[in-house]
């Protein structure tokens, strides 16, 4: 799976790699009274017991009773832990920490690469929630100090008919300018 695909979201699944052993000992063990069945079976509802779906602003463990969110604004670390076995088979275990939990992505293919991605998006996700709080220019003022005032003044003037229409349009001219 390439994991810098232009897609929005991405999701993954536990590698079979992970549960590399369950596998072996269990197909080891089919000829013992379908022992090895009954491994394989649970070997693989492990391996299928959760997915993670990664977007551009957020991941997600999602089992059968519960879904977590992470946004990725708000993670602080990324580290991979990996067993020496797993290590040999390219697979390990990716650590989120933001400041208040820890969600960890068990058994990555690639782990360093998806950690490097990791990190790249939630960089850019800081950078651009840095801007979107950054305040806006303020407005410049179309009158000068007290132009309003006058303007309103003369505004009252004109409608309490103590100006005439030439007089009151010669005078706002006068002050927008």
């Amino acid at each position: 799976m390439d994991y810098s695909s232009s897609q929005k979201s991405v999701t993954r699944q536990i590698s079979w790699k992970n549960h590399a052993v369950g596998y072996l000992l269990s197909v080891l063990l089919v000829p013992l009274f379908g022992i090895g069945l009954v491994g394989l079976y649970w070997t693989w509802k492990r391996q299928h017991r959760v997915k993670y779906e990664m977007s551009d602003t957020q991941i997600a463990s999602i089992d059968d009773l519960y879904r977590r969110n992470v946004d990725l604004f708000s993670i602080r670390r990324v580290e991979v832990v990996q067993s020496w076995l797993q290590e040999q088979l390219s697979v390990g275990d990716v650590h989120l920490q933001t400041s208040a939990s820890e969600l960890i992505l068990y058994g990555m293919d690639d782990p360093y690469q998806l950690k490097g991605i990791l990190e790249k998006a939630i960089a850019a996700e800081k950078e651009l929630r840095q801007e979107e709080q950054k305040s806006p220019e303020p407005r410049k003022p179309e009158y000068g100090p007290g132009q309003m005032e006058r303007i309103n003044y003369l505004t009252g003037l004109w409608q309490q008919g103590l100006l005439s229409d030439e007089d009151y349009e010669k005078e706002r001219r006068e002050l927008e300018e």
